[in-house]
């Protein structure tokens, strides 16, 4: 019923919209006169173009204009019917931009007519002028008008517009000598030095134009031009942190204030709750690294993320959400870099060092990054399991912490060639290593509820992993017709390995702490070596009439094995059991297609998709098996006007087992808790429907998820006389998800802002059997978080973050809410050249509100889960050399098969 309600509210509330906008557009009558920037906005908004101008050209103007006389109209039309009397004329720069200037007196421009025709060459025009525009920090600066003029006598040519990396281009013109001028906001106005453009020049490049600040002007009027810390767009939101108070320590302390991302107490991201693909500038990165690389990543090096909820078919079709982390570039030539030193406090320290550097000269970019990391991770379970249903108060606790020394290693490379004016080739190498060591103590009680313990096992473990992984890419990528084709080839290979000792001492205790026996040793090794080699093609093409087509092909080819050695005293010696060990081998080839087809009409977006799938798969020894696959997507965006659309679409994934947890293998978490593999596992296939309404800036979007074969890990087998209990990851029957998700930013006045996100109300529930008996599990849960930013001064700026959770489920577990708060200040040094962050993390409640729940009939559990919380954090950012760190982005291909490892 509640549901009902909330739906026939939604549906009340959206049509309400509806019927006042088509009710206010009734009754607006024409309007005589206007002025011609409000006209040229509504121009803009109709025909989805951009308009470029400086604005003392159309100041004071007013036209005539009727908005429904002209619906419909080519935009030529109107642009010559309002234009021309105003002795203004227009260009077409491309299909998105036009240009707008006072008619020249003059009629020798080379430029030959109003609009210029991509059909018209000769042998005096080159292909294309280009360059890009930075500010006073190296910043590129968008949305900034470049005016090419004629170096004799300074007429005007054409204007263009820098897009988001600060980059402006004019695609055709004649051979002569030219000047640039410059305009934008808060900065001297530029005006370049003559330059040639000779005869047969194909394309040039305008070096780094760096814009100095209007201080008198800025003295008498403030100009205010900031970027929004979220950006909403149909399929994804973008947060741009670059500047975030929050952007102290690591990336993963970042992602913590990302809207709609949950960071669980093991620091496993997810987006939205669907399986999340991360990529760091569009680069996948290995899941079994995952945690490790977004620990030594500080969060300083971060520029924005993209938060992408609806992805395309472009991607794996093993993701529902994507995480795309673009780190900061450069635009100038020369050698530049930055120092990070980043440290963190709680019961236990963590530090870490980064240093980077990017040399650019002409074509060639070669960028290089180290940093070690170092410290202490604390980590802990307090559980109790009740198993024995002869005796149902008898109970068995299970506490154990895990205190990890850690050292990790990275060094990554990237190098990238220009060849002529369109292709690209490049180069990229990632290499980290990582040792992992320190106790794993486990204390297990014996007895019944509310009464006096029988007898306890204390077990002194220890482990020691060290680990490595690399991955080394080359690619080539290619531009043609001024965009309308793309092709990016790639190939990856990424070998990973891993080696896990552990040894488990033991002492049991009677009730009254005197020893009883000291068990067997035994000490287990398991190894891990994985190879993973892909190749991939991409291509895109601009069709005519808003039409764009996408297409790819990519195989993957992984060879897994894995190697387990249990050892114990038994005998009296140390000898290898055969039960518990196991030498496994798994092959696994994937080829995959996609394509996808958009289409632009004047308020309406269309985009179709499919991905189809052939898997072959050989567990040595075991079994051979061949799939298919089909995964289509739809995304439908309807725009009502500018500040109100609506979207809907449907995406298919699959989530396929990890590769060692197929082979049946068994790990000793300790001396009663044991996890096997599980070969008879089979994928799990998500259908995810949305619908997203974008209401000024407010955003709201209702998902529904259908899950078939949902993969969890659960107890599978019990023996009530030695107390072990197995664990086999395995599937549920079904499962689903629904939930409706907000987020609204709100800026109060110029130094507080708001940024507000949450579920106000979202359902989960799963059914499977477990131990032999079917289970039902479903509740209703919310989530919200707030950020309040506060600009205190030009160089200081403080941002405090609240967010909680209440009561979950997740697969056929029940989960504890969560509540905290966190803050922390950002500081400004030496005219940006330095940056200083103090930080505080989860200040109010412990981080011991991790309560997970399971109740199966014959097995209950209970566990709490504890880390090192209340932690203090200070990041310390010093550049070199004139801009940022540069890093040539290209894409590696292997997202899905490292996410496996």
């Amino acid at each position: 019923m509640k549901m009902r309600n909330l739906k026939t509210c939604l549906i009340g509330f959206t049509y309400t919209l509806m019927l006042h906008q088509f009710t206010f557009a009734r009754q607006i009558k024409p309007v005589e006169k206007q002025a011609l920037n409000k006209v040229l906005t509504e121009l803009a908004i109709q025909h989805h173009i951009n308009f470029l101008y400086e604005e003392t050209s159309i100041k004071q103007k007013v036209v005539t204009y009727h908005a429904a006389a002209d619906k419909g109209k080519p935009i030529d039309e109107v642009l010559n019917k309002l234009l021309l009397p105003l002795n203004l004329s227009w260009f077409k720069v491309d299909a998105k931009n036009y240009s707008l200037f006072i008619t020249p007196k003059k009629q020798n421009s080379p430029v030959t007519g109003i609009e210029m025709k991509a059909g018209i060459r000769d042998s005096s025009k080159v292909e294309k002028v280009s360059g890009s525009v930075l500010d006073e920090n190296e910043k590129p600066l968008e949305y900034t008008t470049v005016t090419l003029l004629q170096a004799v006598d300074s007429s005007f040519v054409v204007h263009s517009l820098t897009d988001l990396e600060g980059i402006f281009s004019f695609p055709s013109v004649r051979t002569g000598t030219y000047m640039l001028k410059i305009s934008s906001l808060g900065h001297q106005a530029y005006l370049s030095k003559a330059f040639k453009v000779a005869a047969g020049t194909t394309k040039m490049d305008i070096p780094p134009i760096a814009m100095k600040v209007a201080n008198k002007t800025l003295k008498e009027v403030q100009v205010v031009a900031r970027k929004a810390i979220v950006e909403t767009k149909s399929d994804r939101f973008i947060f741009n942190v670059e500047n975030s108070a929050m952007a102290v320590g690591n990336s993963l302390q970042l992602l913590r204030s990302a809207p709609f991302v949950r960071v669980s107490a093991e620091n496993s991201l997810s987006l939205q709750g669907k399986k999340t693909l991360v990529l760091i500038d569009n680069k996948p990165v290995p899941e079994v690294a995952l945690e490790n690389i977004l620990l030594t990543m500080p969060a300083g090096n971060i520029e924005k993320i993209e938060l992408i909820t609806q992805p395309s078919a472009k991607y794996d079709a093993s993701y529902g959400a994507v995480i795309n982390i673009i780190t900061k570039k450069s635009q100038v030539e020369g050698l530049t870099g930055n120092l990070r030193a980043d440290g963190s406090a709680g019961n236990y320290a963590n530090g870490s060092v980064n240093a980077g550097a990017t040399y650019k000269h002409k074509n060639f970019t070669i960028y290089a990054n180290g940093g070690l990391n170092k410290g202490d991770n604390y980590f802990s379970i307090e559980s109790e399991r009740f198993q024995d249903p002869t005796d149902p108060s008898y109970y068995l606790t299970n506490n154990w912490t895990r205190l990890s020394h850690n050292k990790i290693y990275t060094f990554q490379t990237n190098m990238e060639l220009q060849l002529g004016k369109n292709q690209t080739v490049g180069l990229f190498i990632d290499l980290s290593d990582v040792e992992f060591k320190g106790p794993w103590t486990t204390t297990n009680g014996f007895g019944r509820k509310n009464g006096k313990l029988d007898s306890v096992l204390y077990t002194d473990a220890s482990f020691n992993q060290k680990g490595n992984s690399q991955t080394y890419n080359i690619n080539y990528h290619f531009l043609s017709d001024s965009g309308k084709n793309e092709l990016t080839v790639l190939g990856t290979f990424t070998p990973w390995q891993r080696d896990l000792r552990q040894s488990f001492p033991s002492t049991l205790y009677d009730g009254n702490a005197q020893v009883i026996k000291y068990p067997p040793l035994y000490q287990m090794q398991n190894k891990g070596d994985i190879g993973v080699f892909i190749v991939q093609a991409d291509y895109a093409h601009q069709f005519k009439k808003q039409w764009a087509f996408e297409t790819g092909l990519k195989f993957q080819h992984t060879n897994s094995r894995t190697i387990v050695n249990y050892e114990d005293y038994k005998t009296g010696q140390l000898q290898l059991d055969p039960n518990f060990s196991n030498d496994n081998s798994l092959k696994e080839s994937i080829t995959g297609v996609y394509g996808t087809l958009t289409k632009d009409w004047k308020n309406d977006k269309l985009q179709l998709g499919f991905r189809a799938e052939v898997s072959n798969v050989d567990f040595e020894g075991n079994f051979k098996q061949r799939k298919y696959n089909f995964f289509p997507t739809l995304l439908y965006q309807h725009t009502i006007n500018k500040d109100f659309n609506l979207s809907a679409s449907y995406k298919k994934t699959i989530r396929r087992p990890v590769y060692t947890d197929l082979v049946p293998y068994s790990v000793f978490l300790n001396q009663y808790s044991i996890e096997q593999g599980n070969p008879e596992m089979v994928p799990q296939f998500d259908h995810t429907y949305t619908l997203t309404a974008n209401i000024q800036k407010l955003n709201v979007s209702l998902s529904y998820t259908a899950i078939d074969g949902m993969i969890g890990l659960f107890p599978s087998q019990q023996d009530y006389l030695t107390k072990v209990t197995y664990y086999k990851r395995q599937n549920l029957k079904k499962a689903s998800t629904v939930a409706l998700y907000l987020f609204y930013p709100y800026q109060i006045n110029d130094w507080w802002e708001t940024m507000n996100s949450g579920t106000p109300i979202g359902r989960n529930s799963a059914e499977g059997v477990v131990l032999g008996t079917n289970h039902k599990l479903d509740a209703f849960y919310s989530d919200f978080r707030t950020a309040q930013i506060f600009k205190i001064t030009k160089d200081l700026k403080l941002q405090i973050d609240a967010y909680f959770w209440t009561k979950y489920t997740q697969d056929l577990g029940s989960y504890q809410g969560n509540k905290n708060i966190d803050a922390s200040f950002l500081i400004n040094l030496w005219n940006g050249n330095g940056q200083l962050r103090l930080a505080g993390n989860e200040l109010v409640f412990r981080r011991n509100d991790y309560l997970l729940k399971r109740d199966y009939g014959t097995f209950r559990s209970a566990e709490r889960i504890h880390t090192d919380s209340r932690r203090v954090f200070v990041g310390f950012t010093c550049k070199f050399g004139k801009s940022r760190i540069a890093k040539p982005d290209s894409k590696l291909g292997n997202e899905d098969a490292m996410k496996r490892i």
